[in-house]
């Protein structure tokens, strides 16, 4: 009896030993499926914000919660349902190959309902975002009085202007700003004329600087380096001028026969009218000289028109024209021909997101240009949301997995798939005619109540871990 015993166990060790060797690198046995029946099989790696979320896969639930991976799947494709109490639940077939893993590791869950927070009661007409920035400005009214910053790093708001300021209740004509500077230029109109204030936004009380007399006239439009912001370059009709704030000094004719200009300190970058692209530093000196070719500027730029330089890198550099046109320093260099709006970069994945009136897209700039063709190809455009009504802003989400947009008065959540199709959601609309602030770093929507003008906000990218179903 003992052999037996013995001989069986040996058995049983000897058919079910290779079984357990195969699984554990990978493969199951499927009866007719491969000569032996022995299938590599495929893993499913996903990540929820917030996390803790259930797994189903058709109607088996798995024990683990997000973040997990889902081992041992044969090659095919999987109806993927991720639940969790309190939040919309996300669907998606997922197809899967075998000896390959399916990522999903920015999936976004969204509430089924809103915790709105009321940031400030009064109500509001404008909310303006001041762009790369933590700060942004709500008006009601016309006034200076009526402008309150709002910091969204520090969740502090106060008044542009104090109570005793003697520009307090001079009503504003015009207001500039810069990407990534919290700096604005005013245009006011007061008792004695129109006058021009640069302010710096700060809790403990704006500085400001009157530079009426620097500025003659109000300019076309006017640029200045974030990082240099005493500096301002004014543009009249293809003549840049430079303003010291410091020193008081103005030159009205800094550069002439211009036609596009961006910063990138140290370096104020100029498309010139005679087909010339350069780089000079805030002097005028040290010029550079980066396209002299007056056939390829032509083709690329046109013949008139002004071009926005976005300088993103040393060596990555887009010109938006006042046409929406979108030239790059990268082939096939002209990227769209008319309509784009606005531009956002992510330089850690190196893509751009764009958008038109009706659409959004996004160029993947990671890949080397060089495809093995003939005629290289380079980059494309992906249009990913083609339906839109009157598209005017758009920010990356969620380390570029998501786009966040404002379509007319409507807010949009648009994932860009790793497979399937993308998800689209409405989240909200806001008050009709203002603009949406996002922060990363707080997760938050910031924007005006849609009836009331209140301003508020809603979390998208939880920082808690809710309590699991």
């Amino acid at each position: 009896m003992r052999k037996i015993v013995f001989y069986l166990f040996v058995a049983i060790y000897l058919v079910c030993c290779p079984f357990t060797i195969l699984y554990a690198l990978g493969y199951l046995f499927k009866p007719g499926g491969g000569e032996l029946g022995v299938v590599k099989t495929g893993l499913i790696s996903l990540s929820t914000r917030p996390p803790g979320a259930s797994v189903y896969l058709g109607k088996i639930r798995f024990s683990e919660k997000t973040p997990t991976l889902v081992r041992n799947l044969l090659p095919g494709d999987y109806p993927l349902t991720v639940a969790l109490k309190n939040y919309k639940p996300w669907r998606e077939t997922v197809p899967l190959e075998a000896g390959k893993a399916t990522v999903l590791e920015k999936i976004i869950l969204l509430p089924t309902r809103w915790n709105v927070e009321e940031i400030l009661p009064d109500s509001f007409d404008q909310l303006i975002p001041l762009a790369g920035t933590s700060l942004f400005l709500v008006r009601k009214g016309s006034d200076t009085e009526d402008i309150v910053v709002y910091d969204m790093k520090r969740a502090g708001g106060w008044p542009l202007f104090p109570a005793d300021s003697p520009f307090q209740g001079e009503r504003v004509l015009s207001l500039a700003t810069t990407e990534e500077s919290p700096s604005l230029l005013l245009q006011l109109h007061s008792p004695s004329g129109r006058i021009f204030l640069w302010v710096e936004p700060r809790e403990e009380g704006p500085l400001i600087e009157e530079i009426t007399d620097l500025l003659p006239k109000k300019p076309l439009r006017i640029g200045w380096d974030p990082k240099n912001r005493h500096l301002l370059f004014p543009f009249w009709r293809g003549t840049l001028g430079r303003l010291d704030i410091h020193s008081k000094t103005s030159f009205p004719a800094f550069v002439e026969g211009v036609r596009g200009v961006g910063f990138s300190h140290p370096w104020i970058y100029l498309l010139k009218e005679d087909g010339q692209f350069l780089r000079v530093d805030d002097e005028g000196k040290n010029e550079e000289v980066l396209l002299s070719d007056p056939v390829l500027s032509r083709t690329l730029f046109g013949e008139n028109g002004f071009f926005q330089v976005k300088v993103f890198s040393k060596d990555l550099l887009f010109f938006l024209g006042e046409r929406g046109e979108l030239v790059g320093n990268r082939f096939p260099y002209r990227f769209v021909e008319r309509g784009v709006r606005g531009l956002e970069f992510d330089p850690s994945l190196q893509r751009l997101l764009l958008w038109r009136k009706d659409r959004i897209g996004f160029l993947d700039l990671s890949k080397e240009s060089g495809d093995g063709r003939l005629f290289e190809q380079g980059p494309r455009v992906l249009w990913v949301f083609e339906r839109g009504r009157n598209i005017e802003q758009a920010f990356w989400v969620h380390e570029g997995s998501h786009a966040l947009f404002r379509d007319h008065d409507e807010v949009y959540l648009l994932e860009i798939a790793a497979v399937g199709t993308p998800h689209l959601e409405l989240l909200l609309r806001v008050k009709e005619g203002s603009s949406i602030a996002y922060s990363e770093e707080t997760g938050r929507i910031y924007y005006l109540e849609r009836w009331q003008g209140r301003l508020s906000s809603i979390e998208i990218l939880p920082k808690e871990n809710p309590s699991s179903p």
